[in-house]
């Protein structure tokens, strides 16, 4: 992992960046991390994919943290920004330049880990992840995670493994475009898609998932639903026979 502190006093960059590299020592995890006492000298170095996380405090000059935060969103859409500042006063703004953490000063070294746990699962991983917004915060979710969704007037309620549900304002179209259509969603009635990995069997005008949570399917429909699961689930198997 690569990451870009950002912070106008040396004394809080320093100790940032020799938590950074403790948490590569402590992790056995290879990463390497770069100080800048400015934004503008960060931007002028940073090009897409050259980082993939940048700490950034927010009260800097000439540019504060949230204006280059916005500048770097023009040229990386996945780089992950932690906020590491001494004030929540900005913490609406972060979520407008989709902000993964804000942290408050002063900080324990564990919440830089568990954060950085976080960044690395996201990085490793993160065209499996959307962002949703759920009671005014700013949420990622695993798309591998979710199980179903389900339309209620304007709203979607998105149910994931964990047994959460998130419930946001978003339409059912959109909601697949985040996924970029992903095949593993399948509609099964009106206003209800469910992913086709948790499906245990498809039983009359059931379908069963495999925490036994059931859904009513269009009977009519009842053969291309089951076309589908049948479709991805022999793709999952020789996508898993060829690892």
């Amino acid at each position: 992992m690569k990451i870009a502190v950002i912070d106008d006093e040396q004394r809080y960059m320093d100790i940032l960046a020799r938590v950074c590299n403790g948490y590569f020592t402590i992790r056995s995890e290879q990463g390497s991390v770069d100080c800048f006492l400015n934004g503008q000298d960060f931007l002028n170095k940073c090009s897409e994919n050259l980082y993939d996380a940048a700490f950034i405090d927010i009260y800097m000059s000439p540019i504060n943290g949230i204006e280059l935060a916005e500048e770097l969103r023009k040229i990386s859409k996945d780089i992950v920004i932690v906020f590491v500042t001494t004030s929540s006063d900005f913490m609406m703004q972060a979520f407008s330049v989709h902000a993964f953490h804000y942290i408050i000063k002063p900080y324990m070294p564990e919440q830089i880990y568990k954060v950085l746990d976080e960044a690395a699962f996201y990085i490793k991983d993160k065209a499996k992840f959307i962002r949703i917004v759920c009671d005014r915060k700013s949420v990622m979710i695993s798309v591998k995670e979710i199980m179903s969704i389900e339309s209620d007037a304007h709203y979607l309620n998105i149910s994931v493994v964990s047994g959460m549900t998130y419930r946001t304002r978003m339409t059912m179209n959109e909601f697949l475009k985040l996924t970029d259509n992903d095949e593993r969603f399948i509609p099964v009635n009106r206003g209800v898609v469910l992913n086709a990995d948790y499906i245990e069997r498809i039983d009359g005008a059931l379908c069963i998932m495999g925490n036994g949570t059931r859904f009513s399917i269009k009977v009519r429909e009842k053969s291309i639903i089951e076309k589908r699961v049948r479709d991805h689930m022999f793709k999952k198997l020789r996508e898993n026979q060829r690892i």
